[in-house]
């Protein structure tokens, strides 16, 4: 009778853990909910080996159906503790080594197990007994049976540990929750020291009967207070699969939790992130300290590989009831959207077909020089130029033709002019260069250097050598000058009497030729 209440008993456990493995992976998406799933599965083998291992006639399948049960008996306390982790937050020190820290114990134990005929380590006898008419395999526990019993305790005092800490600080359904999750954790214990006291001498393995009051709590907490879908989504999906750096600070802002993202900024920054104060992990970029600080949304740019990098720096303030108990911390990687806007403000700033400034960026250019150079008392001088007979070069070689003589110009212009002096296309053939602390005198003799360049160069286009000329203007900024318009028109007229005194000349400002 005893049997087959036992056995009713842990069917139940079975058919309850086959629904929870499968909710797991077919609803879960967190690994939480995938860990979940997995501890779900070994307590199944666990307990439908035991089941058959009760009912069978013999020693050898009992021994064969308890030998099945090591396929989960050495890895649900690691799952156990692995769930426990990732749900309170603890995830990331189940990465690399503290992974393998974790599951070394239960790897060891499975292999014991399997291979007790041999050295007699984990169970140094196993025989069968009667109690009340029922066979029962007795099992004499070895030494490492005595490490594996430890591992156990440990990994359940860590689990209680874990909970009891969100336990205390939660409140509402989030404390009914962690309650019973604590529940769950405590009845093990009480398994283990039946276990270990073997009450009865009967071997009787009483983890088998307690587990399904923990496997029930636990299910009351998924169903009831889904924490699978909301909790673990909630802080998982949003800070842990997050794409973005993701770091928890107190008020002092000292790290207190971060994301795996976040580890490939720090890199950026040539620092390493830990729980540690901030402004020793940012010691060398007091910049970004100060904007964290100051909860600023900014851009940032370092050179990372050779490569540009931006990364995109936003501080919100963490509160408990009006009180700041500290700051989250997103670092975002905007590289391809700041290098599109660089892009898309190339474009716009940028003539098509020489990649000389357009007539709007350099009119931009040109007038902050131009108040740059009233405020600082420094010389300003501009040239206008202008590519003679160039509807000729039009006629005669095509469209194409002409915009290879463009290019070629707009080539040359680049070469003759440095970064500091501000060139651009205005119009089809008209070309114009702002030239800051450079007087009259000097504009107009590296002006007529440029001329020269121009009319001795070749310009190969297809089986065509075509040959131009440039005519050129020159003006200097003075105080009878009264804006930026004015000083363009002087320099426009400088090259009207240019082009009509014969062309492929420089003129200054008030001369006839030179």
């Amino acid at each position: 009778m005893i049997i087959k209440f036992v056995s009713i008993y842990l069917f139940v456990g079975v058919l309850l853990l086959s629904f929870m493995f499968v909710n797991s992976f077919v609803r879960g998406k967190s690994s939480y909910a995938k860990a979940f799933g997995a501890l779900s599965l070994t307590l199944q083998i666990y307990l439908l080996g035991y089941l058959l291992e009760i009912n069978a006639s013999s020693l050898q399948e009992m021994f064969f159906w308890n030998q099945v049960q090591y396929l989960g008996i050495p890895f649900f306390p690691a799952l156990w503790l692995v769930v426990s982790m990732l749900y309170t937050g603890k995830g990331k020190y189940l990465q690399g080594f503290g992974g393998l820290v974790v599951f070394a114990i239960p790897l060891i134990t499975f292999f014991m197990r399997l291979t007790n005929d041999w050295h007699h380590w984990y169970y140094s006898q196993i025989e069968i007994q009667q109690f009340i008419g029922v066979n029962y395999m007795l099992l004499t526990k070895g030494p490492w049976y005595v490490v594996q019993t430890i591992y156990v305790l440990s990994a359940l005092v860590l689990c209680t540990w874990f909970y009891f800490q969100r336990y205390r600080n939660s409140t509402g359904d989030e404390k009914i929750q962690f309650r019973l999750l604590l529940w769950a954790s405590v009845l093990p214990y009480l398994a283990l020291v039946l276990v270990t006291v073997n009450i009865g001498g009967i071997g009787i393995d009483y983890t088998a009967l307690i587990l399904p009051p923990c496997i029930w709590l636990l299910f009351l907490s998924l169903t009831r207070y889904n924490f699978l879908e909301i909790k673990d989504l909630a802080r998982e999906r949003v800070f842990e699969d997050s794409g973005a750096g993701l770091i928890l600070v107190n008020r002092f802002y000292r790290v207190v939790d971060f994301n795996e993202a976040s580890t490939k900024f720090f890199q950026w920054f040539n620092a390493s992130i830990k729980e540690e104060l901030l402004a020793v992990l940012l010691t060398d970029h007091q910049e970004l300290l100060e904007s964290i600080r100051n909860s600023d949304d900014q851009v940032f740019h370092f050179i990372v590989d050779g490569e540009d990098r931006y990364v995109n720096i936003n501080t919100r303030i963490v509160q408990n009831k009006k009180e700041t108990v500290g700051y989250l911390i997103t670092f975002e990687d905007v590289t391809e959207r700041e290098c599109l806007k660089q892009r898309l403000t190339e474009i716009a700033n940028t003539d098509e077909l020489t990649g000389l400034n357009n007539r709007r960026r350099f009119r931009e250019g040109a007038e902050e020089a131009e108040r740059q150079a009233r405020c600082d008392h420094k010389k300003l001088s501009v040239l206008m130029m202008d590519i003679d007979f160039f509807k000729k070069v039009n006629d005669s070689c095509g469209h194409h033709g002409g915009d290879a003589v463009l290019r070629d110009f707009s080539a040359m212009l680049l070469d003759t002019f440095s970064e500091a002096e501000i060139v651009g296309r205005i119009g089809g053939e008209e070309f114009a260069v702002v030239m800051l602390s450079t007087d009259a005198a000097k504009a107009f003799e590296k002006a007529e250097d440029f001329r020269k360049m121009v009319e001795q160069k070749t310009i190969l286009f297809g089986e065509k050598s075509i040959r131009v000329t440039v005519s050129i203007g020159v003006a200097e900024l003075n105080e009878a000058t009264p804006d930026f318009d004015a000083l363009i028109n002087r320099a426009d007229h400088a090259l009207y009497k240019a082009k009509h005194s014969g062309r492929n000349r420089t003129v200054l400002e008030n001369q006839n030729q030179a």
